[in-house]
């Protein structure tokens, strides 16, 4: 249980992804993020940072960059809602073919659940990356985790990526893929989605869409296999501050309200 709490833990902390159009650039990028959740009354407040050690440009719009990352970076992240907290950081370093990278987390739910990764990956060409992470749980069993990433470039500015993931027990096996098209003049369009296949646990996906009218302002909208879903909408009052909010709920439980609103900043 515990590796799937990591697993999962490390999937939602990694907040951590060109046009013919003049591509903006940037080398930090920050969230500051606000949940309520109505029926248990439960906030969540979170913040979370990375830097690249070189400019990292945009495939159009302002949150929208290449499917695999290319640029050494440094990160962190806190949140913290009623009932516990989450700290993480790390970075990744990349040079010639290859890429390394480590990160420290702490879970505290009462008692603390430290983890400590050290990864490693390979390029086999520019949009093809196999990387392994080992995983040091100080409160239960160490694993492994591979993955193996592909970006298929369908023009000079369309593709689909594709991730493919996997433990060392291959209990838990995972497929994400993200397919981002530039319907020209100025008007974007992405689908994202995951699906999870967990050993005595019951299967599970989510899938995501975005519409940009501009670079700047965009709509989305997310459904999962629990019946969740949310939806929202985004605008940059300029290239640098961006403000996102949205609505979550369930299908099958209408009383399950959460509202949330999120500040970006981009230098």
């Amino acid at each position: 249980m515990k590796k799937l709490a990591v697993i999962i833990s490390s999937i939602l902390l990694s907040s951590a992804a060109t046009t013919a159009m003049a591509a903006d650039s940037y080398q930090s990028i920050s969230n500051l993020g606000f949940k309520h959740e109505a029926s248990s009354n439960n906030n969540t407040v979170a913040v979370d940072s990375i830097y690249y050690l070189s400019p990292k440009k945009t495939l159009g719009p302002y949150d929208q960059f290449e499917y695999i990352n290319k640029q050494s970076n440094v990160y962190g992240g806190y949140a913290d809602d009623d009932s516990s907290d989450v700290t993480s950081v790390g970075g990744e370093y990349f040079i010639n073919n290859f890429v390394v990278g480590a990160s420290y987390s702490n879970l505290d739910t009462g008692s603390h659940n430290e983890f400590y990764t050290l990864s490693g990956g390979f390029f086999f060409n520019p949009n093809l990356l196999a990387k392994v992470t080992l995983v040091e749980n100080k409160n239960g069993e160490d694993f492994a985790l591979f993955d193996l990433a592909y970006n298929h470039m369908l023009n000079s500015t369309d593709y689909i990526g594709v991730t493919v993931t996997a433990d060392d027990d291959f209990d838990y096996r995972a497929v994400a893929a993200k397919y981002f098209i530039d319907l020209q003049q100025g008007n974007f369009l992405t689908f994202e989605g995951k699906y999870e296949s967990i050993d005595d646990k019951e299967n599970q996906w989510v899938a995501e869409t975005n519409y940009y009218f501009s670079k700047a302002t965009s709509v989305f909208a997310n459904y999962n296999k629990q019946d969740a879903y949310s939806f929202g909408a985004q605008h940059f009052i300029n290239e640098n501050v961006g403000i996102k909010v949205g609505y979550g709920n369930n299908a099958d439980d209408s009383g399950n309200d959460a509202y949330f609103a999120n500040m970006r900043f981009q230098f």
